[in-house]
């Protein structure tokens, strides 16, 4: 079972990597529907990451259902929000400083 989600996680990661590099040079896309997230502005990143959190507190919610640990629910809560607001910071300071130049 655990080399079966490391695996996956690798897949995971490695198809992130070279969709990453594929779109870094492209044309960013502030107006209309974008599915790819690389191919955002940074401002239309930042919206994307404030979405995201009511979804990351329903998880959150489902992981409370399934597993009926506070510790565990409160682990994946912080990490959940850690890596969201690090995210936000990111694009927001990114999306200023396009702006400015």
């Amino acid at each position: 079972m655990f080399l079966m989600a490391i695996s996956i996680l690798v897949i995971v990661e490695t198809i992130g990597f070279f969709l990453a590099k594929r779109y870094d040079m492209s044309e960013k896309v502030d107006k209309g529907i974008e599915i790819c997230y690389w191919k955002l502005s940074y401002r239309r990143k930042f919206i994307r990451t404030l979405c995201f959190i009511p979804v990351s507190v329903i998880i959150i919610i489902e992981f409370y259902k399934e597993f009926q640990s506070y510790m565990f629910t409160g682990i994946i809560g912080v990490v959940f929000f850690i890596s969201i607001f690090i995210q936000a910071f990111y694009n927001y300071k990114r999306w200023k400083n396009e702006i400015e130049e």
